[in-house]
């Protein structure tokens, strides 16, 4: 058990935009199925997801995390932006 606690230890970063994609993707499939409100709510838990990991890239001074985090959040809010123009709400 501890070689997979060592392994998240090192590889948060990855770990942390992982789950932020995740969360996205459930996001996605909610819009599939025509459920746009719960489409930016799930979508919306993803930018906070990738927000956290943003500062703790800031914290732990990985600076090319800190980009990848920041292109994956402004990816996520350009498409939930997109949703809500294109649902009209």
């Amino acid at each position: 058990m501890s070689t997979l606690s060592d392994l998240a230890a090192k590889h948060w970063l990855i770990g942390g935009i992982a789950v932020s994609i995740l969360w996205f993707i459930a996001g996605r499939q909610s819009l599939s199925n025509r459920r746009a409100d719960a489409a930016v709510f799930w979508q919306s838990v993803a930018v906070i997801i990738g927000l956290i990991v943003c500062g703790w890239a800031v914290v732990e001074k990985e600076w090319l995390g800190l980009v990848v985090a920041i292109a994956v959040v402004c990816f996520e809010v350009r498409s939930i932006s997109i949703t809500l123009r294109t649902t009209g709400q």
